[in-house]
């Protein structure tokens, strides 16, 4: 999710800093993502939130190279801009609930809520930073990079609950970023590394987990030399369509995004 090194120091400090504790979990079941298809891109973005709506993929972006906005992709790798906030901002996750976009900023300490053409209706006050957004249709869900996340009110960003991610070995879980809740649980991909967790949102146990460098042998010799451009460009990005039962997973500034589903590792 972030751009700068300064950030990267932090959250590996917050890591090592983590005091062990005993958690009452079992231990994560292992998944693999099985490619089942691509999106290539018109043109990239900073990816931060991802969300399939309406046949089509909306995406908030960072403000890198000075445009933080919101996009929507065409599932031909068409895409469009809905709105450019350039460098006012730096945007993070996304989500929609009740014909209503809502985009987190990292550090602003702003939420935006939107119509679904990216037209800005209303705004509220984040007390946390922004990192990874979703909901589960009556409440917002948002983390901020630290060993837990948060239920939040719609209207107001008040936050009314707090979930301790838990594992079943001892040390705490931090970086949890880009979010999607699907059928009662919480994805989510931990913060320059290429997994992605499955959590139980109640409990805040892990419950799976994924390796996603696996992506590596689906990608071309153009997406390989776009992932390791920069340090910037790793994994971040998780939707999913419910009709189809079909995942979205990609990465900052990946040409593709890739399309599939989680099964189990043998």
């Amino acid at each position: 999710m972030k751009n700068s090194s300064t950030r990267t120091l932090a959250f590996l400090a917050l890591l090592l800093a983590a005091p062990a504790h005993a958690a009452d979990c079992a231990r994560p079941a292992p998944l693999r993502f099985e490619v089942t298809g691509k999106i290539v891109r018109s043109e990239v973005g900073f990816t931060q939130g991802l969300e399939w709506r309406d046949g089509k993929l909306f995406e908030s972006t960072g403000g890198v190279g000075g445009r933080s906005g919101l996009n929507t992709i065409a599932p031909d790798g068409t895409v469009t801009n809905l709105l450019n906030q350039g460098p006012k901002v730096f945007g993070e996750g996304l989500t929609i609930l009740d014909n209503e976009i809502y985009q987190l900023t990292w550090t602003e300490h702003e939420v935006y809520v939107y119509d679904l053409a990216g037209k800005l209706k209303r705004t509220m006050r984040n007390p946390r930073e922004g990192w990874g957004l979703t909901n589960d249709g009556r409440n917002l869900i948002f983390s901020d990079g630290t060993p837990s996340f948060f239920y939040a009110d719609p209207q107001t960003f008040a936050i009314t609950r707090e979930v301790k991610i838990k594992s079943d070995k001892p040390g705490e879980v931090a970086g949890l970023n880009e979010l999607e809740l699907i059928d009662g649980k919480l994805y989510g991909n931990i913060f320059m590394s290429n997994t992605i967790l499955r959590i139980d949102p109640t409990s805040g146990c892990i419950e799976a987990s994924a390796d996603l460098g696996s992506l590596w042998r689906s990608m071309t010799d153009a997406d390989k030399k776009q992932v390791t451009g920069s340090e910037q460009n790793v994994l971040n990005g998780i939707a999913y369509d419910k009709a189809s039962g079909v995942f979205y997973v990609t990465g900052k500034r990946w040409r593709t995004i890739f399309a599939g589903k989680f099964v189990a590792a043998k």
